[in-house]
């Protein structure tokens, strides 16, 4: 069962915090930054934690406290080797913090290998040491680990928490997903709503010549956030009786081949050409 970040605070004030965490849902820089606080909570120095100011709190926001730590996937996975680097360092004397803090982020990419090697960790934790698994979606960590961790659910920010107009866009464009309305936000949101409208347009006309001019050259990153933007505005098509679900079906697998190693402009204009083939299920 999940735990909100409230009932965190409190179990961190009766002493009472489980050594493995999973932190999930809402965007990546959300669950940072509560990482963040949570390191802060468990070493403030002063009564009223986190206070900010103390030399515990400036060192971890300042990302140079010596006993926080954060494993990133290296490429595309997390592996045995990395872990057993942070086995190394959570089995070492604490340097001055009340607690160790690891935080291994984007947990959904560890290896069978590399998981099952946190798992012996788990069974016998170092003293205060909490291990925080952090990801967007639970359902991509092993049943095992599920199962030994304390579950944090982090919603997304409100529509009305984005700082300004374009931020906002962005937001609604991601359909709620805070890290793809980071990225459309990078792209550009003007150029992004462009790129959507005029796929549609194609789609709608059945005008296959104009496909091959659509994609511009574009970074192996953009195409990646231009298919999960088509995906949510075609969800909503869908749910609206526009489209059939079949798009959706077709793009899925577009955006798989996009994370390997494929020509990424030739994999879209493939999907376009099979939305346009599509004939009576076109835009209504």
């Amino acid at each position: 069962m999940s735990t909100s970040f409230e009932l965190l605070k409190k179990a961190v004030q009766e002493n009472k915090l489980a050594h493995l965490l999973l932190l999930y849902g809402s965007g990546a820089k959300e669950r940072f930054n509560t990482v963040l606080e949570l390191a802060a909570m468990l070493n403030c120095i002063e009564d009223l934690k986190p206070c900010g100011e103390c030399p515990a709190c400036k060192k971890i926001n300042s990302g140079s406290h010596p006993d926080i730590h954060c494993l990133q996937p290296f490429k595309t996975s997390i592996g045995i080797e990395q872990i057993l680097a942070l086995q190394e360092k959570i089995y070492r004397k604490i340097y001055e913090g009340k607690y160790r803090i690891c935080l291994i982020d984007e947990a959904d990419k560890l290896t069978p290998a590399a998981a099952n090697a946190l798992l012996k960790i788990t069974e016998e934790p170092p003293a205060q040491t909490i291990i925080i698994l952090s990801c967007g979606n639970i359902e991509a960590i092993i049943p095992t680990l599920q199962s030994r961790a304390q579950a944090i659910y982090l919603p997304s920010p409100k529509l009305t928490e984005w700082e300004d107009e374009d931020e906002a866009e962005a937001f609604l464009l991601s359909g709620g997903d805070p890290d793809l309305a980071r990225k459309i936000q990078e792209y550009g949101v003007e150029k992004m709503k462009d790129l959507l409208q005029n796929y549609l347009d194609i789609i709608q006309t059945g005008d296959f010549l104009k496909v091959f001019a659509l994609f511009p050259a574009l970074e192996k990153e953009d195409y990646l956030t231009f298919i999960q933007a088509l995906a949510v505005t075609v969800k909503d098509m869908i749910c609206k009786g526009m489209l059939s679900p079949i798009f959706l079906s077709e793009i899925g697998e577009t955006s798989e081949l996009l994370k390997k190693q494929v020509n990424n402009r030739l994999a879209l204009e493939v999907l376009a050409l099979k939305h346009i083939s599509y004939g009576g299920n076109r835009i209504g």
